[in-house]
């Protein structure tokens, strides 16, 4: 066997043998399941590949949190363009493990005025691509648990956005029915002063003082309204909804646990869940890996091996080995190794940084909603005292002591009341929601008494 012919089995079984070592793993979707289903409440699921969206008959019950998530990780197409990311970083990888096709030549020359012919032949192999093939690999293996880890915080982030969504929607309604009570209350008392104005019992002035109170109760009414469309709108976005029409929802706000508040368990769950984090690990570590690729003599001069040869048309042949290589006069690598450390040092700080934010997110999340969970506390109680004159007035007009205007302001005072409930309420609702975020787990219905 010639000397050629053994020198290409040789490099074609090398490069053979190559590929075959690390193969790249495919995309496992399970890790990103399971870290969407501790981030979220109720353990929703994630469309599976080729799943449908949901049909109409999904949304004729009412909308609980729990379905909400569920419905927005089904439906929302942001879901399955977030989990395409997954199958982008995989191909990615496949990409990053595959060798460069040898690159072949084939010169035919002739002396000018007519001679011999001279074939001139070679067959090159990148050695640096051969010889980085696992560098690539580890670039690709960080690039795709940094994809990764985004991805689950684009789907945690969406089914949170849902909760808060559900939320806002669902006291922006109850908003709306108070409104909708203090405008008739003030109505009656207009009705109430226009007759008594009638029989002189009362000034013209009075009356358009209440006039003013009611126009101005209407302007907040149509301003709950519309709050009202803004919220069932950002509902239906989250759930993938191209209108508010399917939305069903439950006509009471659900019951909220108290989440045991357990500060070194929290901040614990925060450094093991945050998807931010190991983001930021995987990007250090792409960084590094980066540098190993794009630093060194074989990324300076790039070499190439593969047989070559020369043949004439007299019979006179010529065979060997061929080698290429890039001359690092002009470009160093100099420039390549500077970027690369600081690229290392972007990452490695931009980390830090995080580190340091989250145990900060979590700390004020927490002070948040204990100061949130009293001021509900407190707003209950002036509710149940406004209820209790309310009461009192109503007995007394009842019994002919006190005037219908008294017991008018008594409703009037009870329903701000409410209206301070419903703000309470909504801010320890996102507060909780602002917990989660910064813990990165929904494992928090741990019903204890507030301390």
């Amino acid at each position: 066997m010639k000397r050629s012919t053994l020198i290409t089995a040789a490099m074609a079984l090398s490069v053979v043998l190559t590929a075959c070592v690390t193969t790249p793993a495919s995309v496992d979707r399970t890790t990103v399941s399971a870290a969407v289903v501790q981030a979220s409440i109720g353990a929703p699921r994630l469309p599976t590949a080729g799943e449908s969206y949901l049909d109409a008959s999904w949304f004729n019950d009412p909308l609980t949190v729990d379905r909400s998530v569920q419905t927005a990780l089904l439906n929302n197409p942001r879901v399955r363009a977030e989990l395409a990311r997954l199958d982008t970083a995989q191909a990615e990888h496949v990409q990053a493990g595959l060798l460069r096709n040898p690159m072949a030549s084939l010169m035919a020359l002739r002396p000018e005025g007519g001679g011999r012919f001279e074939l001139d032949y070679s067959l090159m192999q990148s050695l640096f691509d051969l010889m980085t093939r696992s560098r690539r690999i580890d670039v690709a293996d960080a690039a795709q648990r940094r994809v990764e880890a985004e991805v689950i915080g684009q789907l945690i982030a969406i089914a949170q956005d849902t909760q808060a969504a559900y939320y806002e929607t669902l006291i922006a309604e109850a908003k709306v029915q108070v409104q909708r009570e203090q405008w008739a209350i003030d109505n009656q008392g207009l009705r109430l002063l226009q007759r008594q104005a009638s029989q002189g019992a009362v000034s013209a002035a009075a009356t358009l003082e209440q006039q003013a109170i009611a126009s101005m109760r209407a302007h907040e009414l149509q301003t709950a309204e519309a709050t009202l469309a803004q919220a069932r709108a950002v509902l239906a976005q989250q759930l993938g909804l191209s209108s508010t029409v399917p939305l069903v929802l439950p006509d009471s706000l659900p019951t909220f646990a108290f989440p045991g508040l357990d500060a070194p368990a929290l901040q614990a769950l925060a450094a093991t869940h945050r998807p931010e984090l190991q983001a930021a690990a995987a990007t250090v570590d792409q960084a590094r890996a980066e540098q190993r690729l794009q630093t060194g003599g074989l990324r300076a001069t790039e070499p190439a091996l593969g047989p070559a040869g020369i043949r004439e048309s007299g019979g006179l042949a010529l065979e060997g080995l061929s080698i290429q290589m890039a001359l690092p006069i002009f470009d160093t690598g100099r420039a390549r190794r500077d970027l690369a450390a600081a690229q290392i040092a972007q990452a490695e700080f931009t980390e830090e940084a995080l580190r340091r934010q989250v145990p900060l997110e979590v700390e004020r999340a927490m002070a948040t909603l204990m100061a949130a969970h009293i001021a509900v506390g407190h707003a209950d109680h002036h509710l149940y005292q406004q209820q209790q004159l309310e009461r009192l007035a109503q007995q007394a007009y009842d019994q002919g002591i006190s005037d219908r205007p008294r017991y008018l302001r008594a409703s009037r005072a009870r329903l701000d009341s409410v209206m301070e409930q419903l703000d309470a309420q909504q801010a320890r609702w996102a507060a909780l929601v602002a917990l989660e975020r910064a813990t990165g787990s929904a494992a928090l219905a741990i019903t204890a008494p507030p301390p």
